[in-house]
Parts: C-alpha cells; structure tokens; sequence
C-alpha cells in the first residue's frame, strides 16, 4: 500500500530518509515543471531543486502534516525561482538569447511558444515607449549600467534617467498586467526589475 503524504511528511519529522526518498521521487518532475517554466535552463532548475530538497529536509520537523506537502514543495520552489530570478538574470538573459538565436531549437514546443508570447508581450510593451525612455530602460536593465553611466553614455543629467527609468518601469508593470498571465509577468519584473 502506498504511504501518504501526510504519512510520509509524519515519518520525515523523524529523521526518516526513506520517507524523504519517497517524497523526493513523488514531486520531482512537478517541481521541476515548475521551475523551467520560470528559468528554462535545465541547469538552474536543477540547481533550483536541490535547494527546495534540501530546505525541506533541514525543516522537516517544523512541516505541519495536516498541511498538503505538494503546496509546500511548490511554493518554496515558486519562491526559490524568484530568487533565482533576481540573483542570476543575466545567465537567465543569455540562455534566452542563445536558444532564440539557435536555428536548430524545434519552435514548436509549448515552452518555447510561451516564451516567445511571452516575450513579444515585453516587446510590444517596449515599443510602446518613447525612444530615450526605452533606451534608458534597456541600458539599465539588460546592460546593467548604473545611473551614472547611463546619464554620461546618454548625455543626460541622472535626475533625466531616474525618472524616465522609474516612468519605463511602471508603464511595463501595468503593460504586463494587462497582457500577459500572472507567470509572465513575475518572471519579466523579477528579471528586469531587481
């Protein structure tokens, strides 16, 4: 007979590894759907999985097992991507670019159309914005240029690049809230704008 989750989240309070296996091997690829939808690098969401396993074993005696350890799994991988999202938008950014300038990817699959969707919703918005405003944006977010440096590139005062950056954010937040899923958008604020 096949354990519970609530039987095995009771065994798991207890140091019990094969609870922990079982648990392990049950939500793997769901949690793992979920990651890639946020980062599409297998890597990261390998990288990602582990975190959220391990956290869950260095907190197995605080779990509630009258609580569903599916929601528990899934919401600390939503936010371990979130993290992951901040702290390595870069690397998130150059996958990006690789697989979409890679003329052998098969364009057909789900994730790819999502992220194209996705993307061109990003785009749409972007076109959308005055031409200094979207450059700001874009020299800030995907350059990573500082206020400073944008100012000196552009040859505006940085007050100038505070505000068209701060006027560029806000118009993209509620372009995406209007356009796209909610997925979407925490995966584009996350990136562009930490």
């Amino acid at each position: 007979m096949e354990l519970t989750d609530t039987d095995l989240t009771l065994r798991l309070k207890q140091h019990d590894e094969a609870a922990f296996e079982t648990l392990f091997r049950r939500y793997y690829r769901y949690l793992y759907s979920i990651a890639i939808q946020y980062v599409k690098d297998p890597d990261l969401a390998e990288d990602a999985l582990q975190e959220v396993y391990l956290k869950l074993w260095t907190h197995r005696e605080q779990l509630n097992e009258s609580q569903s350890v599916r929601n528990y799994l899934a919401t600390a991988m939503r936010h371990q991507m979130i993290n992951t999202l901040r702290d390595e938008k870069r690397a998130i950014l150059r996958h990006l670019s690789l697989q979409a300038s890679r003329p052998d990817v098969d364009t057909s699959t789900e994730e790819t159309l999502v992220l194209s969707e996705y993307g061109s919703v990003v785009l749409d918005g972007l076109r959308q914005l005055s031409a200094q405003r979207r450059l700001v944006f874009l020299l800030r977010s995907e350059k990573g240029l500082t206020n400073e440096e944008v100012a000196s590139q552009l040859q505006i005062s940085i007050n100038t690049v505070k505000v068209q950056y701060y006027h560029a954010c806000r118009f993209l937040r509620d372009y995406l809230r209007q356009h796209a899923g909610i997925e979407a958008m925490i995966i584009w604020l996350a990136v562009f704008f930490n």
